[in-house]
């Protein structure tokens, strides 16, 4: 769920956040062993059943999580937790209780809870996984900061696994650091630039980490351009930039302004998508976020099956676990060959080339 990656610009992660879109979660709980404590994170709402053992406490989470019952299984993972006799259980069922959090989507109860367990065994390395993943997640989705990603990648090169979250986030913290030491340049001049010049400066300067200077140049390409395909283009680029630079509640409706002038333009419907599961899958958005994920990435499917038909059965299979009657609404075209990339840019579908805003 949680790779991002366009085909050009920066990747973040959605495709973070917990690797790939099912490999790279956090383990869940079934792996790991053991139980959660209600330690120092119990559920809202929802108190814990009285439970006469560490086995059926932890038996009773496996089976609230299972039905999706995610504070009842956080209460019931804590009540585990609490009636564990040895560091190793109560380190086993803290990190189940992070897995329910996630479940979820609440992000930062989940980083604690994962904590938590390795406070309770230094040598659970799926805990340290499992922290390192909702780590990265919390800085990709924009609620957490570079402490997170830093932090992020100290706890997965101590888990020794989950490469491809480490790498990710590795590559992140050295764009984090460059931009920090890096001096800020003199205000970009836009002065005579056509529509396409400006998208191309903005380009430039998103590449040198000048993300407010090319959200500026953004801007008055918007104002500049004439036609919707130059409307449509300008706005996913600063839709595209928002996202990358972590922002998606402020992305979206540039998406939707995308749309809203290209409808039928599948590379802005599938943003549009993605930009409303990364509101969905980091906590900040609702079922509203996921249910218009899914009706943009079906708008895409059917216009193309074959383009990345994997982002819709991804919405979709949350959707019919959240909201079942809602998606039966909605049937896949799948006619692609296996594609890892989530998102793309449109700069190859319709990027306006003339100082006019049209587009050829």
């Amino acid at each position: 769920m949680r790779k991002f990656h366009f085909d050009w610009l920066l990747a973040l992660l959605l495709a973070p956040m917990v690797a790939s879109a099912q490999d790279n979660k956090p383990a869940s709980p079934s792996s790991a062993g053991t139980g959660d404590s209600a330690q120092g994170a119990p559920s809202q709402g929802i108190p814990a059943a009285s439970f006469k053992s560490f086995k059926e406490a932890y038996a009773a989470g496996n089976d609230a999580l299972k039905n999706r019952k995610f504070e009842e299984a956080v209460a019931d993972y804590g009540a585990a937790e609490d009636l564990a006799s040895g560091d190793k259980a109560k380190s086993q069922a803290a990190n189940a209780q992070g897995w329910a959090y996630l479940k979820g989507r609440k992000l930062e109860a989940a980083k604690r809870a994962f904590a938590r367990s390795i406070e309770e065994n230094g040598d659970n390395k799926l805990a340290l996984k499992n922290l390192g993943a909702v780590e990265y997640d919390l800085y990709q989705y924009g609620t957490g900061t570079v402490d997170d990603l830093k932090e992020s990648v100290k706890n997965l090169e101590a888990s020794g696994e989950n490469q491809e979250d480490l790498e990710s986030a590795k590559a992140a913290l050295t764009r984090e650091e460059g931009q920090a030491q890096a001096t800020p340049p003199a205000e970009a001049d836009t002065a005579g630039l056509n529509l396409k010049a400006l998208l191309d400066l903005s380009d430039k300067l998103e590449e040198e980490g000048q993300i407010d200077q090319a959200l500026k140049v953004l801007e008055k390409a918007g104002t500049m351009a004439r036609s919707h395909s130059g409307r449509a283009a300008a706005a996913n680029r600063r839709g595209k930039l928002l996202l990358d630079a972590r922002r998606p509640t402020k992305a979206e409706p540039y998406f939707e302004e995308a749309v809203e002038n290209q409808p039928k333009n599948k590379v802005y419907l599938n943003n549009l998508g993605w930009n409303n599961w990364v509101l969905y899958q980091s906590g900040g958005g609702g079922d509203a976020d996921l249910k218009k994920a899914v009706d943009a990435f079906y708008q895409m499917n059917s216009i193309d099956p074959s383009y990345h038909v994997e982002n819709l059965k991804m919405a979709l299979d949350e959707l019919k676990d959240v909201d079942p009657e809602a998606a039966k609404a909605y049937t896949v075209k799948d006619e692609s060959a296996p594609d890892t990339d989530k998102t793309d840019n449109a700069k190859d579908d319709g990027s306006p080339n003339d100082s006019s805003g049209n587009s050829n």
